[in-house]
C-alpha cells in the first residue's frame, strides 16, 4: 500500500500523489491496522457518497490472479449496461502495466485471455472481449459480460 499512488488524469494535466500519508501501523494479536490518509486524497474519499463501486468477495474469492480481479472491478463499474469500451492506453494505465507487454499480442497471450478465462471460469461473470482498431492497430477493447447465476464448480 505504500508505493502505490492515486493518479487523476483529465485533458489537460496529470496529477499523482500517495494516498497514505504515513506507513500504516499493526496492532500485533489484532485482526486491524490503522492508516493514515493523506491530506490530498481526504477531498475524494469524503466526496463518495454513492459513487463507487461495490464488489461481492465470494464473487472473487477464486480467483487467483489480481488483473483478473482488477478487470472484474472494472466491469462491475458498468454492470447496468453490461459492456464497456476501454482505449488500450487507458486499459494499462487501470492496471498498472503501462510498461509491460509492449504489444497487444503478448497483453492478449499472457495476461487478456487468461483472465478473460479465469474470470469465465471462476467468477459469476460470463465475459467476452472484442478488439476495436484502426487500421491494423488495436485502440481499444470492447467487453461484453452478464452475471452468470450457475455455480461454477472445479473438479
Amino acid at each position: 500500500l505504500w508505493d502505490r499512488s492515486i493518479i487523476l488524469k483529465d485533458d489537460e494535466k496529470r496529477e499523482e500523489f500517495r494516498w497514505i500519508q504515513y506507513r500504516a501501523q499493526y496492532a500485533k494479536g489484532e485482526a486491524r491496522a490503522q492508516i493514515t490518509f493523506s491530506d490530498a486524497v481526504m477531498p475524494y474519499l469524503t466526496q463518495l457518497q454513492g459513487q463507487f463501486t461495490r464488489v461481492v468477495i465470494k464473487n472473487i474469492s477464486r480467483l487467483s490472479r489480481s488483473y483478473s480481479i482488477r478487470i472484474y472491478e472494472l466491469l462491475q463499474q458498468f454492470r447496468s449496461t453490461g459492456e464497456r469500451i476501454i482505449a488500450l492506453d487507458d486499459f494499462r494505465s487501470m492496471l498498472d502495466i503501462e510498461h509491460k507487454y509492449q504489444t497487444y499480442k503478448s497483453l492478449n497471450q499472457q495476461l487478456l485471455r487468461p483472465c478473460i478465462d479465469e474470470l469465465n471460469k471462476k467468477s459469476d461473470l460470463a465475459v467476452t472481449v472484442e478488439t476495436i482498431k484502426k487500421g491494423r492497430t488495436v485502440v481499444a477493447l470492447h467487453f461484453r459480460f452478464k452475471e452468470d447465476k450457475q455455480i461454477k464448480m472445479t473438479i
